[in-house]
């Protein structure tokens, strides 16, 4: 009698530990403002990296409301460049277009909804862990403290362009928490809600494709007991129901896709070796032993998120092969991860879960079963890492036994607390790179001294810091570090095109014609379809007074980019100075469909009408050209 009164207490101790958990919604709460306050130093940013392709340098976006119906019908980047794109992203895109006609020019009110929506997603996510592991209170908890410190999410948060990432599992969250609804209730309703919610993750970012594998995974692991024991209860006819409704949203959003994006081929798609090193190797083995070598980087990167860079690339990891101790090593650990997934399949073990979520989700950025536009990048951990946070807050709790002995549930959370305090440290020490472009490449290009690309995004930064700046030093200062890294990444890549031309800018600027016009043939030599450096060409010929071979390099530049607003201003701007007045007014015109707010344009046309004859449609122009620089006058 007194052994099963004893038993009742530490029962009764248990069911107390499990209730500390019970108004869970506080502890969301708690969650949503760790992650509102880690990345509250990133609200008054500004653009930086792909946020001017989305947003900032975006005509269709800058349309506001206006261009909503443009993005649903167009791919991802059709208002930044004339070229057919590989990607379909609706959704972000029309919140960026309504948060610019809110606010125009405005990265504050992006940057504050991406923190918003990330600490949205942080309580979600906890409701969601906290009603699927009802006996798992303290791993849920610690589980969802962990995703959101760790700074391995800065990128996504931080770079406004990656709310795709941010949207697309909110919605997932949404759905699955509606899906289980479901499944506890039988309620049709819910699993309605669910699929038109996933429907939003798929049209926010293609890979969440993948998460029609995790609708099943959640169902079988968690629609009974995760201890080990009494597994019975797998409802297979609602997991095939469930998964079977998903497909529909996942079929629609592939052939919408496939209709907007027609003019694309896939197919023919070949990736530069400048974004993944992978394209590059020949040798079948080298590929193989590179991937796994990379693969290993990852599982790192969670492990030990130092240091951290935006760019990775050609040549900073180089090509290995199965004499890499480190290829051995990843091996090892996958192959170890891969075994227990699958030894706790039918046991339904929670660690078999965490592998398979991991291993589900970051599929897609593996180039194991394709090859993708990049090697490595954070950015593709955001969603994986959960199954990796919610494995280390299993093994706190097991190690310190927690979940048997509520007396050490303190304790548990004293050890998490440290190590959230130490990610967190690292996150918000790290956001202070994304203030922009600049503050990024000069950060990372001491982590990464031999990626090609950060050399020449570094470069491209120096050049335009010194092309804004008054201060002569300061500006010689910004000048010669464009050109030691715009030389450094043709070093490691000769035939690097943009490079050439943007060392051709940087000499331009300082008013060396000559060379500059030397590396701008180099430019064209390795990459002859580059609008930009014809246009740039144009500035030289321009300035020395040759207007037919100025035209000829603009028209050269138009017709390789028909949205290229400076080349048609440029070359708008040539046909004016040729008394051509008609076919500079059609220059101006058509520059004014993707800027047209833009005070020098709008002068232009004004001229050119004006000095026509044609007095009358000359002074809306110019009068809307003061209206938006007061320091043109009419």
């Amino acid at each position: 009698m007194a052994k099963k009164n004893q038993k009742a207490k530490v029962k009764k101790k248990t069911t107390a530990s499990i209730s500390f958990y019970s108004k869970s919604w506080l502890w969301g709460v708690a969650i949503a403002a760790l992650g509102f306050l880690l990345y509250a130093n990133t609200l008054g940013h500004d653009f930086a990296l792909d946020d001017f392709s989305a947003i900032k340098e975006n005509y269709v976006t800058k349309q506001g409301v206006a261009g909503i119906p443009t993005i649903w019908k167009e791919h991802y980047r059709f208002g930044y460049w004339n070229s057919p794109g590989e990607l379909y992203r609706p959704v972000p895109l029309t919140l960026f277009a309504v948060e610019w006609g809110l606010s125009p020019d405005n990265p504050s009110l992006h940057h504050f909804m991406n923190v918003v929506l990330y600490a949205l997603t942080g309580f979600l996510l906890f409701g969601l862990l906290h009603r699927l592991l009802p006996t798992y209170g303290l791993v849920a908890f610690l589980g969802t403290a962990f995703f959101m410190a760790h700074p391995v999410h800065t990128e996504i948060v931080a770079n406004i362009k990656s709310r795709d990432e941010i949207l697309a599992f909110l919605f997932f969250i949404l759905s699955m928490s509606w899906v289980w609804k479901y499944a506890q209730t039988d309620k049709w309703l819910y699993l309605f809600g669910g699929v038109i919610i996933y429907a939003l993750a798929l049209f926010s970012k293609e890979s969440a494709i993948t998460f029609l594998a995790l609708y099943p995974l959640f169902l079988y692991f968690f629609s009974s007991r995760q201890d080990g024991k009494n597994q019975e209860g797998t409802n297979w006819k609602k997991i095939g129901l469930v998964t079977g409704a998903m497909l529909v949203p996942a079929v629609i959003f592939l052939l919408v896709r496939n209709q907007v994006l027609s003019g694309f081929v896939t197919g023919g798609k070949v990736n530069s070796v400048l974004d993944n090193l992978l394209a590059g190797i020949d040798s079948p083995i080298e590929r193989i032993a590179t991937t796994i070598l990379l693969l290993g980087k990852y599982l790192w990167t969670m492990i030990f998120p130092h240091p951290l860079g935006s760019d990775f690339g050609y040549s900073q990891i180089t090509a290995t092969g199965f004499g890499d101790w480190r290829v051995l090593l990843s091996l090892i650990a996958h192959v170890g991860l891969l075994g227990v997934a699958i030894w706790g399949v039918k046991r339904k073990h929670f660690l078999s879960f965490c592998i398979l979520f991991y291993g589900i989700t970051f599929s897609i950025f593996s180039n194991v079963l394709l090859e993708i536009g990049s090697s490595f990048g954070e950015r593709f951990l955001y969603i994986p890492l959960l199954g990796f946070t919610l494995a280390l807050a299993y093994g706190l709790e097991y190690f310190l036994n927690a979940k048997k002995k509520p007396t050490k549930t303190s304790l548990s959370l004293i050890v998490g607390g440290i190590l959230i305090g130490i990610y967190g440290i690292k996150t918000v020490l790290r956001n202070p790179a994304w203030y922009d472009s600049y503050t990024l490449y000069a950060t990372d290009i001491v982590t990464a001294p031999n990626s090609a690309k950060l050399n020449y995004h570094y470069g491209l930064e120096s050049s335009k810091r010194g092309q804004k700046t008054t201060n002569p030093s300061e500006q010689k200062r910004f000048y010669t570090d464009a050109k030691l890294a715009f030389n450094k990444a043709i070093s490691i890549y000769p035939s690097y095109g943009d490079a050439y031309g943007q060392l051709g800018l940087t000499l331009f600027r300082e008013g060396n014609y000559p060379e500059a016009l030397n590396n701008y043939q180099k430019s064209i030599e390795h990459k002859p379809n580059n609008a930009l450096v014809y246009s740039n060409m144009g500035m030289i010929y321009f300035q020395s007074n040759d207007l037919e071979k100025a035209k000829s390099v603009y028209q050269k530049a138009v017709s390789l980019d028909p949205r290229f607003v400076d080349a048609r201003r440029n070359l708008g701007a040539v046909f004016a100075m040729q008394r051509n007045f008609p076919a500079a007014i059609e220059q101006f015109q058509e520059a004014l469909k993707y800027e047209p707010n833009d005070a020098t344009l709008n002068q232009y046309l004004g001229s050119a009408f004006r000095d026509s004859g044609n007095e009358s449609a000359a002074r809306p122009f110019l009068d809307k050209a003061v209206r938006l620089s007061s320091d043109l006058k009419k």
